[in-house]
């Protein structure tokens, strides 16, 4: 008994091996699948049939339907691991055409990335409505009907809604490229302005309080608060978009210390600035969290004069 005919121009070899994986189930209980392999023009084709007196744990239609069901598994699984790969492809290069192939390669694994997590946190918390339950919907109502798919033109005129999904991850990615784009820029400039700034101080120990302000202290532990700094603190009441974060890295540009030794980095909300502190500043930065100021949970600064970091 003829059961389904599979046709596609890529990738066969992954297209039998999620098929089989999926329909080794039958072959253990004895039902005897015959899988052959035909060519056509440019294309494959798979088709499969059963003898029907191989079938004894099933009424026939229970069969078929089981069948259909682990074929459309094996189905979504070749159509998420070969052709949105190159749908992806197919969408950076046709609406994204004016980002060089070097930028559209980065765009592409951005865009596999977030699809990655996202089918990590859908299998997590069982959401309904993903790409993966919409698409096996599709084939299973596809394959309850007919007897023969050609993959290209299921994924080409039946997932609309596929490809409208894979290009808002595209425009995600884009998002990300460009705003790592413009950081890397902010990297640059922030290191330029170091470099030409003459160093003011040998050695700063930025320890970082739990309600996101930081206390500066220099190589001898003593506090640091000149005019300056006492200048551009008062800009938070001024500012309303100027964070703690950006004071702490406008003070540290400022002073350029030859060395500067982060504390308490547990305590910080936003792990953005250590990573922007460690690329700006580069080998000056260290990270301690075994001295005193580390470890003390009263007050830091207070009463603390020893096993400090010192120059």
């Amino acid at each position: 008994m003829n059961l389904l005919l599979i046709e596609t121009d890529k990738s066969i070899e992954v297209l039998q091996e999620k098929l089989k994986n999926q329909l080794e189930e039958f072959i253990i209980k004895g039902i005897q699948l015959k899988e052959e392999l035909l060519e056509k023009g440019s294309t494959h084709q798979i088709k499969y049939s059963v003898r029907m007196e191989s079938v004894k744990d099933y009424p026939i239609s229970d069969f078929i339907n089981a069948f259909k069901k682990r074929v459309a598994q094996g189905l979504w699984e070749y159509i998420q691991s070969v052709e949105e790969l190159n749908m992806i492809k197919r969408i950076i290069a046709e609406e994204y055409y004016y980002f060089n192939e070097r930028e559209q390669s980065e765009i592409q694994r951005s865009s596999i990335n977030i699809l990655d997590e996202e089918s990590k946190v859908e299998e997590i918390i069982h959401l309904e409505n993903t790409r993966k339950t919409k698409t096996l919907r599709k084939l299973i109502d596809y394959l309850n009907t007919e007897s023969e798919i050609n993959l290209k033109g299921f994924v080409t005129f039946r997932l609309k809604d596929y490809k409208k999904d894979l290009e808002e991850t595209v425009e995600k990615a884009i998002e990300d490229f460009l705003m790592d784009k413009e950081y890397n820029e902010f990297i640059k400039l922030l290191k330029y302005f170091v470099d030409i700034q003459e160093s003011k101080i040998e050695l700063v120990n930025v320890v970082l309080g739990e309600d996101q302000k930081y206390t500066l202290y220099d190589g001898e532990n003593n506090l640091i608060n000149n005019d300056y700094l006492k200048e551009i603190a008062t800009e938070i009441s001024d500012n309303t978009h100027l964070s703690y974060e950006d004071i702490l890295m406008s003070s540290l540009i400022t002073m350029a210390p030859r060395k500067i030794v982060l504390h308490q980095i547990a305590n910080i909300r936003k792990p953005e600035i250590i990573r922007t502190i460690t690329r700006v500043f580069a080998a000056k930065v260290s990270i301690c969290n075994d001295c005193q100021w580390c470890t003390v949970q009263s007050n830091v600064g207070v009463g603390v004069e020893s096993n400090m970091h010192k120059e």
